[in-house]
């Protein structure tokens, strides 16, 4: 005979279901970490510290929608906990913005990341020498704006024009790379 601890007790998902859930939303739900705190470490102790709260967590949850909405919670709070905590200083978007981001992550599906991170290896081999050392500075070495204008020996408005500039090159590279993939060209 089933008591109702049983029958509330076969509704509290496990670690197998919940990384079921979640493993097809890690690339996203990293990039939005990395979006954020512009460090991989960093990142990853977010989305480590997301997976933990989940697990802690997995009674609460009434279906596999609700874990995943409520992870990218917990991840994004985590982020910001983060940067409170270790007074880092990241380039943070408004509120408005990384909804906005959020929802974009979300409506992606995962399969088509590997194809988006190899066009945009190529869309940065494509860039000047230039554009390349700003990038490199700002991004994979996370210089603030100001910092990377004072290495380069120019104007931090120039470099956030510059910046803006190679953003737009960037995208319409990706998508125009992206279109030939699905048209049966390669990423050349």
């Amino acid at each position: 005979m089933s008591t109702l601890f049983d029958v509330a007790h076969d509704k509290v998902m496990d670690r197998i279901e919940i990384l079921k859930i979640l493993m097809p939303e890690r690339t996203k739900q990293f990039s939005l970490a990395w979006s954020i705190l512009r460090k991989t470490h960093l990142s990853e102790d977010a989305y480590q510290d997301m997976l933990a709260r989940v697990f802690e967590n997995s009674d609460m949850f009434e279906g596999p929608q609700h874990v995943r909405d409520w992870s990218w919670k917990v991840l994004r709070n985590r982020c910001y906990e983060l940067i409170r905590k270790k007074k880092y200083q990241a380039a943070l978007l408004d509120d408005s913005i990384l909804e906005l981001v959020d929802t974009e992550l979300e409506r992606r599906g995962t399969a088509d990341m590997p194809l988006r991170a190899e066009a945009l290896r190529a869309c940065l081999e494509g860039l000047s020498e230039r554009s390349r050392e700003t990038i490199r500075m700002r991004y994979f070495e996370g210089l603030p704006g100001n910092r990377v204008a004072e290495k380069l020996g120019r104007k931090p408005e120039t470099v956030y024009k510059a910046l803006q500039r190679i953003y737009v090159t960037l995208a319409q590279c990706i998508q125009k790379k992206m279109v030939a993939l699905e048209m049966g060209d390669t990423l050349s």
